[in-house]
């Protein structure tokens, strides 16, 4: 497999309005001509693409993603992710937003992506397309179904299938037929992210979000090669992986406190292993070592973009202004390391379905012979009991009964074989629509070949024997036990009937539980948020107890310096500072006030 290095491209957004007002400096600049970028005085960093403050959508799609979308109908893992400080212009770049209300000139890379995905499968009607979306969120390190928000986050599980890709078991895929429904699907999921407001930020996102596009495709025209060799289909299952991750923040800037601060410390945390990861993949003296995606379940998602088998473009945004020069250099160290990665990307073939197609085609080969080999036997069957004098008849037949019931029971223990084998299959591996009915049509032919077995069997030996009167008597015998196990099955079927209706009954019941379940969770949920306002309103009040308490106490203190300062040149009013005492005072010990000795000081008498 070669290698190929992880495509890196660096966007900087123009000045903001209130940075303009504040007179920020523009701290990062594009080198003309060139993929290169100088940050400060002379820090310089090349990278595969470079867009500046005047670069526009169809600019970054053009150049960064649409060479991933025809590698995604080639058969191949792609990824793409923006990675930045927060309000960098991650969000905007990769058009996760508010998507129904951005006009057409400003729509982000997921809806352009979207739209030529569909136009390539309408240029290729020879191929069956089944398309699948996925929404995910990583929330304080906890997966959470943004197109199925009843979804326990405890039911989603990261693990790795069979070939080592990494896949989330639990998450809903929405067959889709349309660019419009996959729209839907998108601007459902952004409504249900979560999403805040910083200092530095009105629409932070406070979350990563990986929006999965799954392809399955099916070549339509695959039929038996002319000579009987068998052409297999092809079956590719490409993924197309949209990742929009939160930015980077400092709380001194941001001035985030209580829930957004904890948010902060996640985000950053998370961020902090992605760059790990990048490091170790990035450095070239430790390949051999142990690289940690196990970190955070972000690192975990991206495993097979960072090092694994798909074609990755890195987006990193970075901002223009002197304020955030740190993070900007530090993105830009991040995106040089990114450069150091490389990728073996594979074509996902599925080798399942094709096996699966095989074994129909053998089926259908033994089927066939099954049906000549029974011809013949009859044929000859026929014949010699023409031939033959009535008195051997009865020895050849018992013979001719044995040596059919032999094949017909070798036959059937191939076709028992590959029921259960296919009937494993249909566990073990995921089918479309079109292979399960296939699928059931074979399962209904095999019960009707078994009955055409039986019922010619039965017919050859009633047609030979019956004037004969052992042959007749067992035939009759076998008559009425046919007819005692179909009463039997029919007392079974009342009996399975009434199952599937305690079954339905428990399912119903089920439904309502599950129902009150939302209810109760519902309004558990408004408590909590009436509980937190409350507890937000008592913070409130301490707060402003708190203030109330300093400036009252500063409201003494100058009132006494006032006191002092309107004294005089009378007698000294000084109060004499507290001295402790070793035994309480006595009433009888203040006739008199003691003064400290100086040169003025004299003794006063108190008046009773």
């Amino acid at each position: 497999m070669e290698e190929i290095p992880v495509k890196v491209a660096v966007r900087i957004r123009p000045l903001l309005c209130k940075e303009i007002l504040h007179n920020h400096q523009v701290c990062v600049r594009v080198i003309p001509n060139t993929q290169q970028i100088i940050i400060g005085r002379d820090r310089v960093f090349t990278f595969d693409f470079v867009f500046g403050k005047n670069s526009t959508q169809d600019e970054v799609y053009n150049t960064c993603i649409k060479p991933l979308v025809l590698s995604l109908i080639e058969g191949y893992n792609v990824t793409v992710f923006a990675y930045g400080q927060t309000g960098s212009g991650k969000t905007y770049t990769i058009g996760g937003g508010h998507v129904a209300s951005v006009v057409e000139g400003q729509k982000g890379i997921i809806p352009r992506a979207i739209q030529e995905i569909f136009q390539n499968i309408s240029e290729n009607p020879s191929t069956d397309f089944k398309i699948k979306v996925s929404y995910i969120e990583v929330y304080k390190e906890d997966l959470r179904d943004l197109l199925e928000l009843e979804t326990s986050m405890k039911d989603l599980h990261i693990r790795e299938d069979e070939k080592g890709n990494t896949v989330i078991v639990g998450a809903k895929e929405c067959q889709v037929e349309s660019a419009d429904e996959v729209m839907s699907l998108l601007e459902m999921g952004n409504a249900a992210r979560h999403t805040g407001t910083t200092q530095m930020n009105e629409h932070s996102s406070r979350s990563h979000a990986i929006f999965t596009i799954s392809i399955c495709q099916v070549e339509k025209n695959t039929e038996a090669a002319e000579d009987g060799s068998w052409c297999s289909r092809r079956h590719i299952v490409s993924k197309f992986h949209f990742v929009d991750l939160a930015g980077s923040e400092r709380v001194m800037k941001t001035g985030n406190t209580g829930e957004r601060f904890k948010e902060s410390i996640q985000i950053n945390s998370g961020l902090l292993a992605l760059g790990n990861v990048i490091s170790a993949l990035g450095d070239p003296r430790r390949k051999s070592s142990h690289i940690p995606y196990r970190d955070a379940k972000i690192t975990r998602l991206l495993k097979d973009s960072l090092g694994g088998s798909a074609k990755t473009v890195m987006i990193t945004c970075v901002s223009p202004s002197s304020l955030n020069f740190d993070e900007s250099l530090n993105s830009l160290k991040y995106a040089n390391r990114a450069r150091n990665i490389r990728n073996k990307p594979i074509l996902n073939f599925s080798p399942e379905s094709d096996r699966m197609d095989e074994m129909e085609f053998e089926i259908k080969l033994l089927r066939e012979a099954l049906q000549s080999q029974q011809a013949s036997s009859m044929s000859q069957t026929s014949q010699i009991h023409r031939e033959e004098t009535p008195d051997n008849r009865i020895l050849f037949l018992e013979e001719q009964v044995a040596q059919l019931q032999g094949e017909c029971l070798g036959y059937q223990n191939c076709i028992e074989e590959a029921f259960t084998l296919l009937v494993e299959l249909k566990d073990a591996v995921r089918l479309n629509q079109k292979q399960q009915h296939k699928l059931q049509e074979w399962f209904n032919m095999t019960q009707e070949v078994r009955k055409s077995i039986l019922t010619s069997f039965r017919g050859s030996r009633g047609i030979g024997n019956l004037e004969e009167g052992p042959q007749h008597i067992t035939v009759i015998q076998l008559k009425r036990e046919l007819k005692k196990c179909q009463c039997a099955l029919a007392a079974d079927e009342v009996v399975f009937n009434k199952k599937e209706l305690e079954v339905k009954e428990l399912k119903n019941q089920v439904q309502m539980m599950v129902q009150e379940n939302k209810e109760h969770v519902l309004s558990l949920k408004e408590a909590q948020k009436v509980n937190r306002l409350q507890n937000e309103k008592i913070i409130e009040q301490q707060l402003l107890l708190d203030q109330m308490s300093e400036e009252l106490t500063k409201l003494n203190l100058s009132m006494t310096s006032s006191a002092k300062e309107t004294c005089g040149d009378g007698p000294d009013a000084r109060i004499p500072e507290k001295r402790p005492y070793t035994v309480p005072f006595d009433t009888r010990l203040g006739h008199y006030i003691c003064i400290p000795a100086r040169s003025d000081a004299r003794k006063v008498k108190s008046e009773h």
